[in-house]
């Protein structure tokens, strides 16, 4: 995750419990026990292929933000799946995920996401997921 990502988890949810945190950041310093802090995608990458971390690691988790989504969907060397919840409402907000083009991913369904639209408070929503596939770059 980036430093924004980082610094916008409640305090008592720092660190993500059952993960290894890392924190992509140039400025950042000094982080609690357990958490980790590189200065970039690539170095994040380097230190999952690590002796300590590669035989514990085989999922790797991008949760914002949107420089480090953008770094991730244009690199061609590693697997990419999204997780991607599409609110079916225009809402008022000042990041967005990257554009890319769409028509280039595979949706695949898995069986513990819902397939179906939810509800919830007023906000439809729906998860879909998808692949991009191999050495394929979804730039727009």
């Amino acid at each position: 995750m980036g430093r924004i990502t980082w610094e916008s988890i409640p305090q008592n949810f720092k660190p993500l419990k059952d993960r290894i945190n890392i924190v992509v950041s140039s400025t950042l310093k000094q982080l609690p026990p357990g958490v980790r802090v590189v200065p970039s995608l690539n170095a994040a990458v380097e230190l999952l292929y690590t002796e300590e971390l590669s035989s514990i690691v085989d999922e790797v988790f991008i949760i914002g933000g949107s420089r480090l989504y953008d770094e991730t969907l244009k690199q061609t060397k590693y697997p990419v799946r999204i997780y991607c919840t599409h609110v079916l409402k225009e809402v008022d907000c000042d990041t967005f995920f990257p554009k890319f083009d769409w028509n280039k991913l595979e949706k695949i369904n898995l069986p513990h996401i819902p397939k179906d639209t939810i509800t919830e408070d007023g906000l439809t929503y729906k998860f879909c997921v998808y692949d991009v596939p191999s050495g394929v770059s979804i730039e727009s």
